[in-house]
């Protein structure tokens, strides 16, 4: 802490500074899945916006994400291994992760990796906390995160280069070009990265390559074509206890999607769009290579999207919209299986006294394998004097069984269960915001949901492992955030959470659920286009086992991030993680690198 104290002192004493840029209010879609301010949505919505990316040069999604309250990224090592994001107490299957509002999550598995998810053709992250069904359906019981994506420009060209060389060998190169002919523009992407990783067998390569094409019939009417694809192979060593030094795992993915987007009346607040997209995941994982012990699952998933929405007047705006998805699973363990979802929902937003915004949402999904689910919900924004506002949820979310769940064969020792119901849970929040000056600025949230028939996996009495919906939880806590900016060129972010997250039945702690958690970051932004800043986290201890008996002991990193612009085109940057070379662990066997250094240069233009 001393050290933190000294490094705030220079800073703040450093004689010269920028004026502090004029920052426009953001826009964000994923509360409502439509266009509106930040500061009159009442859920709680984490931006972190291209310029701030720029500023991290992050190695992978999950480094940017992991700042936020209540949320755990699962890390299971170093570049190219898997990261899954938990929120508020939930397990990883229960975050909804989207790119432009397309749904990732594996039907196989239920998760998002968030070390497939490519970052030079990313424009901002919103992350939503909260339960969020009545709007998304399936496994949106602890928050949403949706990656928005470049446009391309408005005019003319421009080009993004950027490269880095890292600890381990790690090299990561990226490239973005993007142009605009008359009503035609394109944005290309392309990345590269490989690591030597910080364990034996733990190598990495991946590449990944994007296009993004639009069309503007008009100002109200546009066409987007978006397609991409992903590839990686990476070796899996296994917990330090139990390594394995062969297995090698290969990702395979690509996307199709196309959307329309359009307002047909001048006159009239009326906005129409439709989306077909198309999912496709092959995961390959070689056990041993001689003789050779291969599994394959490949899943894709197609769907159409109907959206529409009026301002019917002053104070109401309608918004109701049809999902329509098929998945398929060919998996050389649980086979070829298939399912349908048919969905509708509804939103009405309210607009009263102009301080008051009510929304009422309504989703209603209809499974070919399990039947029908409704998610409802309430969320009421107030405006108090002066800058503060109140906000209030309750909400029922759910989570339907994966493949794996329903299917994987009997094997002697596991068994999937093809009757398993979904995962259900009701979620209370309110909060408080309120902005004291343009330098200070705080915030505080209280939570609470309840989960039932939760899928777990156990045991049975002819000794089978069988998942059953046997499980409820109960999950309350606090989240609370203070922004502050003694300086033009200074500012302090510091934010903390609390979690209970209990075994409604044994009272135990769940599994990976860390009852406190602060971060705290300084950034300054000095003269000639130097940026440095300092990130530091706190995470408590949490339980790796249901009875509590064993744990994975609580960490503090920092890490260190200075940044220099030259001749408003250059970006030089250098990034050190885990400052004090600490040893620790986020899943039990799972080390993280040690002191770790990347440094690089962007050029744009």
């Amino acid at each position: 802490m001393k050290k933190i104290i000294m490094i705030l002192l220079i800073l703040t004493v450093i004689k010269t500074a920028e004026a502090r840029e004029i920052e426009m209010e953001e826009i964000v879609i994923t509360p409502s899945r439509m266009e509106e301010a930040v500061s009159k949505t009442g859920r709680k919505v984490d931006v972190v916006s291209h310029r701030k990316l720029k500023y991290l040069n992050p190695k992978d999604v999950s480094e940017v994400l992991k700042y936020s309250p209540s949320v755990t990224i699962n890390d299971f090592g170093s570049l190219g291994a898997q990261k899954t994001i938990q929120m508020r107490g939930s397990t990883a299957s229960q975050v909804l992760v989207l790119i432009d509002g397309r749904p990732i999550n594996s039907p196989r598995s239920g998760d998002a990796d968030l070390n497939n998810i490519p970052l030079e053709d990313i424009e901002r992250i919103e992350t939503l906390r909260g339960a969020a069904s009545s709007l998304y359906g399936s496994s949106a019981m602890g928050g949403v995160v949706n990656i928005i994506t470049k446009e391309p420009p408005d005019k003319g060209q421009e080009t993004e280069i950027s490269s880095s060389l890292g600890t381990y060998r790690t090299f990561q190169e990226r490239l973005s070009y993007g142009a605009k002919l008359r009503n035609f523009g394109y944005r290309l992407n392309t990345g590269y990265q490989s690591s030597e990783g910080h364990r034996d067998n733990a190598e990495f390569n991946a590449k990944d390559a994007s296009a993004k094409l639009t069309y503007e019939f008009n100002p109200h009417n546009l066409l987007t074509l978006n397609s991409g694809f992903y590839k990686d192979k990476l070796g899996t060593p296994g917990t330090i206890t139990s390594p394995d030094l062969n297995d090698k795992q290969m990702d395979r993915k690509n996307f199709l999607d196309l959307f329309w987007e359009v307002k047909p009346w001048e006159d009239k607040d009326i906005e129409l769009s439709s989306r077909i997209y198309q999912n496709y995941d092959r995961l390959e994982f070689v056990e041993t290579p001689e003789p050779l012990d291969k599994t394959t699952h490949s899943t894709k998933s197609r769907a159409l999207n109907l959206k529409y929405n009026q301002k019917i007047s002053e104070l109401y705006r309608l918004i109701f919209g049809l999902d329509l998805t098929d998945n398929h699973n060919d998996s050389s363990k649980t086979a070829k299986h298939r399912y349908m979802v048919r969905a509708g929902y509804l939103e009405n937003h309210f607009e009263l006294l102009e301080k008051i915004n009510l929304n009422l949402g309504l989703r209603l999904d209809d499974y070919s394998n399990f039947g029908t689910n409704v998610s409802p919900s309430l969320n009421l924004f107030y405006k108090l004097k002066g800058e503060a506002k109140f906000h209030f949820l309750i909400a029922r979310s759910f989570r339907a069984p994966t493949f794996n769940d329903l299917y994987w064969p009997a094997t002697g020792v596991e068994e999937g269960n093809p009757n398993l119901q979904p995962e259900k849970g009701i979620t209370f929040e309110l909060g408080i915001e309120k902005k004291f000056s343009r330098f200070f600025k705080t915030g505080l949230t209280y939570f609470k949901s309840e989960y039932e028939r939760l899928i777990k996996w156990q045991q049975d009495s002819d000794t089978i492992w069988r998942p059953k919906n046997i499980d409820a939880a109960a999950i309350q806590g606090i989240e609370q955030e203070i922004s502050i900016s003694p300086l033009d060129y200074l500012d302090i972010n510091i934010s903390y959470a609390y979690l209970l997250a209990k075994d409604d039945k044994t009272h135990k702690y769940l599994t990976y659920q860390p009852k406190h958690k602060a971060s705290l970051s300084l950034n300054y932004k000095g003269k000639a286009g130097l940026n440095v800043g300092l990130q530091g986290q706190f995470v408590d201890r949490s339980f790796h086992n249901a009875s509590n008996s064993i744990y994975v002991k609580r960490y503090y990193v920092l890490g260190l991030r200075v940044s220099k612009k030259i001749k408003d085109k250059i970006n030089i940057f250098t990034n050190i993680d885990n400052l004090f070379n600490k040893k620790y662990q986020i899943r039990r066997g799972y080390p993280l690198p040690g002191l770790s250094v990347t440094s690089g240069i962007k050029l744009e233009f």
